[in-house]
């Protein structure tokens, strides 16, 4: 096996390629398969991968009804994998759209994670463990090409599920009978307990509606059932004769067994307001020519990337409005970023920007504290001039391509804090486009041009604000835009704390932060403040032991905690000279592949006021692939004002949340909250508490005849704190007016259930109780109180 030596072999080999999927005549081009750094380089997994997406490529061309198939899959192997001649070099990157990820962990279960949960929407990416791909033959879950177009479903044409919800009613009354969840209703099969309905079939008579259906009884469809009576896929992807997805049930030209039942109470009726799977596919713009030719060959050609080292450009404002505290604010970000976030051997240049663009230090790879040191003195301190973003934008991409000959997957981060009044921006974000470069912003200050948000979004990368006051820094706006990689998952420094404090009441300040038992490598206590004086900072140790360190005229202080931190509560005092604002981090690498890691998101990015919607923001927690559950989530809301306002995030369920006890947890931000027009930023933290908190192996993903068993979490025995920034929104149209109207309508109910039916005769005849239970929606999709709930009764589903 041969070994990459130098950089010049990689750098020949830069991909082009936009790194999101694309459709050519039905032919996708550009799905990408990304193996995680946890995994061991595994020539036989290569193979499998290969196998079980030709079959793939062939049921998906099949299911949609010879419309699309997988032409080009990009396989991105990590760069602890060993280089060969076939592999072509990428930049390791950030970020990609839709993609499918391979790794390893306790959690087993083909699953699809979403950011936008609407009908319609795509999926964030497909999850697959190594098992499932080098297992032969059939899995627990059916099928491999079986199981991913399940998955496909998902992920490309935002289906939902077809099955009972987990810890929903797995039966239906319609018509004086007990129907069990499914789609269609010709699926033949039997209703009893147990993982195959062997047993206690008496006590689960669809036809004894006096009283409610016991919780345990279920719907096992027959395994050796026809082609003629099976759909749809989105339900049961076990299942080997299920080929394709459900369609029109008033539609009487589709075959019985292909009509949808919108009667089912699952999440993809309650998503899709009771649409069938191909009336929301035909709606995507993949049906929207007409189907190719049967013989078409649906072989897709594999291309081996491996992810290099990094390649950034930092494009930095140094226009006169940056001058005072925000140019030394930049600087001392950048000097702490550059000094101990950016990986050794990655590539970094820096270029400045004003009236026009200059190069001050050119695409470099770190490879000693030197390199560091002539990076951080190529970092303005003076400002001059008007703002050309476009120029930064463009002198950046230059530089990348002198280096790499096509810049494609490199990133450019844009600092800026005002309009930009010199040269064409829309002309520059056109050309990074083109070139398939990457383009992350930090807007400073409301002021910025809008067009931050929309580079960024239209060049997959992350936007993020920092409006000076309020408790989210600069630094940590740089931080959550820093990665190591798509492949990096589970490998990244993890950020514990991250707290910004305008000003102090003393010269001492005190805080405490959990080392929990997934982390506690490289961990580093760093303090920074706004001027250069004497800071001192003192950590005491579960165990009791003492660790300090001091700066003497610094504005920066970073402590180490030698070898692996132990489990437990850390106590932090910082005494310091000024009384200035200063700021405090805690990092720390994770131990192993189940670490555990907070994402989150905000929806929509662009919020147009007058409309009435409010803003969600969600929050993934997980360890290693397993949901976090029981865990305190809230969002600090900012605006750069003195105010903010906290929301609490919730997995119960209800509007705004998708789903219960999955790890995603959800709240809205309150219309009081958005008071004028211009960015919103938020901070999310997320804190668990030892014998509270607890992780789920299973909570969603692909069916299984055992999928809606019972769970016991594993309960976690000591305490963790994580914290995440999402993206900036945009709030556009705002209005006093408009404030003070309730426009806004409350949450949909989606949970109604009925938990109890008792039976007793009377004077009058046969009388029956319902107990029903749902979950309180707000005045405001859960926020505030409704004022009324309206309870409607039928004993025909179809009226209600």
């Amino acid at each position: 096996m041969s070994t990459m030596t130098g950089t010049a072999c990689c750098l020949a080999l830069i991909v082009a390629g936009a790194f999101s999927i694309s459709v050519n005549n039905g032919r996708y081009e550009d799905v990408n398969i990304v193996i995680q750094d946890t995994v061991a380089e595994n020539e036989i997994l290569l193979e499998r991968i290969q196998e079980v997406f030709t079959k793939t490529s062939q049921m998906v061309f099949q299911a949609s009804k010879q419309h699309v198939y997988f032409g080009q899959i990009n396989i991105i192997l990590p760069k602890t994998w060993s280089w060969k001649p076939e592999y072509t070099g990428i930049p390791a990157r950030s970020e990609l759209e839709s993609y499918i990820t391979v790794d390893e962990g306790k959690v087993k279960t083909p699953q699809t994670k979403r950011k936008i949960k609407k009908c319609g929407s795509p999926g964030r990416y497909i999850y697959l463990h190594t098992d499932f791909l080098l297992t032969k033959g059939k899995t627990k879950w059916g099928y491999h090409e079986n199981v991913l177009v399940h998955e496909w479903g998902h992920l490309r044409w935002g289906l939902f599920d077809e099955y009972s919800m987990r810890n929903k009613e797995r039966f239906y009354l319609d018509k004086g009978v007990w129907n069990p969840v499914r789609c269609s209703e010709s699926v033949k099969g039997k209703v009893g307990k147990g993982t195959r309905c062997n047993s206690a079939a008496s006590k689960c008579d669809t036809k004894y509606t006096k009283r409610a259906m016991h919780k345990q009884c279920k719907f096992c469809p027959d395994e050796a059932q026809t082609k003629s009576s099976m759909s749809s896929i989105m339900a049961y992807n076990w299942m080997d004769a299920v080929s394709t997805f459900c369609d029109n049930e008033d539609d009487k030209t589709v075959p019985v067994h292909q009509r949808h039942n919108r009667k089912a109470p699952n999440k993809h009726n309650s998503k899709c307001g009771g649409r069938s799977a191909w009336e929301v596919m035909r709606e995507h713009d993949d049906f929207k020519t007409v189907p190719l030719s049967a013989s078409t060959n649906t072989t897709p050609i594999f291309k081996m990337l491996r992810e290099s080292d990094d390649y950034r450009v930092f494009v930095l404002d140094v226009s006169n409005s940056m001058q005072g505290t925000r140019i030394a604010t930049l600087y001392q970000a950048c000097e702490y970023i550059i000094q101990t976030k950016i990986p050794e051997d990655s590539w970094l240049g820096i270029v400045w920007f004003s009236s026009s663009a200059s190069t001050m230090m050119n695409i470099t790879q770190i490879t000693s504290q030197q390199v560091r040191d002539a990076l951080i003195a190529a970092v303005p301190q003076t400002t001059v001039g008007a703002t050309c973003i476009g120029c930064g934008i463009d002198e950046a991409l230059s530089i990348l391509s002198s280096k790499l000959g096509d810049p494609a997957g490199s990133e450019i981060m844009v600092i800026s804090d005002g309009q930009n009044n010199r040269g064409d921006l829309d002309a520059s974000i056109e050309n990074a486009k083109e070139a398939n470069v990457i383009i992350h912003t930090i807007s400073v200050s409301q002021d910025a041009d809008e067009r931050m948000i929309s580079m960024a979004t239209e060049t997959g990368g992350i936007h993020i604000s920092y409006l000076e006051t309020g408790t989210i820094s600069f630094a940590s706006v740089f931080i959550e835009l820093l990665s190591s990689g798509v492949t990096s998952f589970a490998t990244e420094s993890t950020t514990l704390l991250s707290e910004k404090l305008d000003s102090l009441s003393s010269t001492t300040v005190s805080f405490s932060f959990d080392i929990d038992s997934s982390v506690g490598i490289n961990t580093t206590v760093s303090i920074l403040q706004g001027s250069s004086t004497d800071i001192s900072i003192e950590v005491q140790s579960p165990e009791g032991t003492v660790y300090t360190e001091q700066t003497t005229g610094g504005d920066i202080l970073i402590l180490d905690i030698p070898g692996t931190a132990v489990t437990g509560k850390y106590n932090a005092t910082v005494t310091t000279q000024t009384s200035s604002s200063f700021e405090y981090y805690v990092t720390s690498l994770p131990k192993g592949s189940e670490v555990v890691r907070i994402s989150s998101w905000v929806t929509p990015i662009n919020l147009d006021f007058f409309t009435g919607e409010l803003p969600v923001i969600e929050a993934d927690v997980m360890k290693g692939r397993a949901a976090v559950l029981n865990a305190i989530v809230t969002a600090v809301v900012e605006t750069g004002g003195n105010e903010s306002c906290e929301v609490a995030l919730l997995d119960n369920g209800a509007d705004p949340d998708d789903t219960v006890d999955d790890g995603v947890y959800a709240g809205v931000i309150p219309r009081f909250c958005l008071y004028q027009n211009g960015r919103v930023s938020a901070k999310v933290y997320a804190r668990g508490e030892n014998g509270t908190t607890s992780v789920q192996d299973v909570f969603s993903g692909a069916g299984s005849p055992d999928s809606d068993e019972d769970v016991n979490p594993e309960v976690l025995q000591d305490n963790f704190q994580r914290v995440s920034l999402p993206s900036e929104i945009l709030v556009s149209n705002y209005s006093s007016i408009i404030a003070n109207k309730d426009i806004t309508a409350p949450g949909r109910i989606t949970d109604v259930s009925i938990i109890d039916i008792s039976t007793e005769n009377t004077q009058y005849g046969e009388s029956r109780n319902f107990t029903i239970t749902w979950t309180a929606t707000g005045d405001d999709i859960n926020v505030g109180q409704a004022t009324e709930y309206e309870l409607r009764i039928s004993d025909d589903i179809n009226v209600l």
